[in-house]
């Protein structure tokens, strides 16, 4: 009878902590962003973005958040980009659009800037 007794404790105590936890801390959303693409990516949605770049001559990305959608769904060429050039870094971004795959290159400063957006073509 004792092991059942302190079994019985133990589960009301892990119950009460669990709420515990729940009522200081709340639910929060985690994000994991552990790879060089996740951390970049990360660092545009949660910058400002220049959204007098974002329109250009061959699509303007401001319509139906296309910006965003790239974001999302793109990918970075970490090895076409220039994350350390001087006095901001320059990133690659491929992504596709209505069947379309575009280039585009972002400058990171404080704030996020369009420099150039031209189909890719294999």
């Amino acid at each position: 009878m004792a092991f059942l007794r302190r079994l019985l404790f133990y589960i009301i105590g892990i119950g009460l902590g669990v709420l515990l936890v729940f009522a200081f801390f709340g639910d929060r959303d985690f994000d994991y962003a552990y790879g060089p693409q996740a951390r970049v990516k990360k660092n545009f949605r949660t910058k400002v973005v220049d959204s007098t770049t974002l329109i250009q001559p061959l699509l303007d990305m401001s319509v139906d958040s296309i910006y965003f959608n790239a974001l999302a769904n793109g990918e970075i060429h970490l090895s076409s980009s220039e994350p350390r050039k001087e006095p901001c870094g320059e990133y690659l971004y491929k992504f596709s659009h209505q069947n379309d795959v575009y280039k585009m290159v972002l400058e990171n400063c404080d704030t996020v800037r369009v420099l150039s957006l031209e189909r890719y073509m294999d």
